[in-house]
């Protein structure tokens, strides 16, 4: 989730995750300090966007996964000796930052203890509800509870006794938000369950797929651009597609299964928070402010588990402006994202984007529009599975002194597990006028 500009290398003329500072903290195992196993570890991350996951690792090895909130707390195993900790946050632009911590340990805990635990009931994750919301939550651990807070994007909205248990009501606006559930214990270590849920009334009234417009007779069709072998480019460095850069990524054409016209385009990506941005420019035409842009995803089963977001652009870069028209279906929050050039962040919309279905065909279509008089370009309709959503959403362009092209991108970003996962896509085309 992603992209920032890489104005050092003139052939990758966009990116598609900005990247942001984040800053870790560690406030336990103290540096070159000596513990008992397991290793009390306390860690906060900030950023100027959300943190949307973490990992620590202990001795180059993974030793815990932890969730989108701006702190955790955690217990480590470990073997007698000297050891390093490698404490990482990410935010939703895909940037992270790093902690490196060395701990000595010396023996075991003479008290066998249950970290604390918190999990919520209620609501359901990436539910639909009414405001107030209605937030059920327990902890459980060998210490007792302290006290609790609730956060609605990121501001306290909550705070509960020393109870293992909370039930309260949540005032929210319609939209899509962020809920955190915190619990403390005697110890002083906490717990946090994070979860998306969207309050009802925000999603659009769908309208009829006729809502596309019918290209004019003059428009310009580039069908088929899954079968163009030649004019591709592709990157999964931080810098250009966003993420941790790690994992492997390739793309292979025509593949006869699945297909639906017997030549499909397959994109592959692994690797823990990583990007792959394959991109294709079909050339210049500076005098086009239509853009329709209809194409047919399918995914593996793996991407249900496996894939943090999709990405799926049209762009076109006119007078030294880019106007970069990125759109996402955002698997973490559960809604479709739009992408503002000038600030370089994504935005949630009320369009619902529920994690498709593996195995399947998806046909997605975007209209969008450009106005090179005041530099903007506004996200029209979007279309999936025949399904329209009106957006009128419109964006600042951003001036890099770029030569004319219009073109199309699709990007596969991998979550925490860092598992791979295929997108195959076919029946590409992209009508300007």
């Amino acid at each position: 989730m992603k992209r920032n500009l890489l104005a050092a290398f003139c052939t990758i003329l966009f990116v598609s995750l900005g990247v942001a500072q984040v800053s870790i903290s560690v406030s336990a195992p103290g540096a070159n300090s000596t513990a008992t196993s397991p290793i009390p570890l306390k860690a906060a991350a900030s950023s100027s966007h959300p943190i949307t996951g973490w990992q620590v690792y202990l001795d180059n090895n993974i030793a815990y996964t932890g969730p989108a909130s701006s702190t955790i707390g955690a217990s480590l195993n470990a073997s007698n000796g000297s050891h390093q900790l490698i404490v990482r946050a990410w935010d939703s632009t895909g940037a992270f930052g790093t902690q490196t911590v060395q701990v000595n340990v010396s023996g075991t805990a003479t008290t066998s203890t249950t970290p604390l635990n918190v999990s919520v009931s209620a609501p359901v994750a990436y539910s639909s509800t009414t405001s107030p919301i209605h937030l059920h939550a327990a902890a459980t651990g060998s210490s007792a509870v302290t006290g609790w807070q609730v956060y609605l994007d990121n501001n306290i909205a909550y705070t509960g006794p020393a109870s293992s248990t909370i039930d309260t009501n949540i005032n929210a606006s319609s939209g899509t938000h962020q809920l955190i559930a915190r619990a403390w214990d005697t110890t002083g270590a906490y717990a946090s369950q994070a979860l998306q849920v969207t309050i009802s009334g925000a999603t659009p009234t769908p309208p009829s797929s006729s809502a596309l417009p019918t290209p004019p007779s003059s428009a310009k069709v580039f069908s088929n651009i899954d079968q163009s072998t030649s004019g591709w480019a592709n990157c999964h460095t931080a810098a250009c597609a966003g993420g941790s850069g790690a994992g492997t990524f390739w793309q292979a054409f025509n593949q006869g299964l699945p297909s639906l016209d017997g030549n499909s385009m397959e994109l592959y990506q692994d690797g823990v928070w990583s990007n792959a941005l394959w991109y294709h420019k079909v050339g210049a035409d500076d005098a086009a402010t239509n853009l329709l842009w209809d194409f047919y995803v399918q995914l593996d089963s793996a991407s249900v588990n496996a894939a943090q977001a999709l990405e799926y652009d049209a762009f076109q870069f006119v007078g030294g402006y880019n106007y970069m028209i990125g759109t996402q279906c955002n698997y973490a929050a559960a809604v479709w994202d739009t992408w503002n050039e000038a600030t370089g962040q994504w935005l949630h919309t009320t369009v619902p984007c529920k994690k498709l279905s593996a195995g399947a065909w998806h046909h997605i279509q975007w209209y969008m529009t450009t106005n090179h008089s005041n530099h903007t370009y506004t996200y029209k309709t979007l279309v999936v599975d025949g399904v329209a959503y009106n957006l009128n959403q419109t964006q600042p362009a951003k001036y890099l002194g770029w030569g004319s092209n219009v073109g199309v991108q699709w990007q596969l970003d991998v979550n925490a597990s860092g598992s791979g996962y295929h997108e195959w896509v076919d029946k590409a085309t992209l009508t300007i006028w």
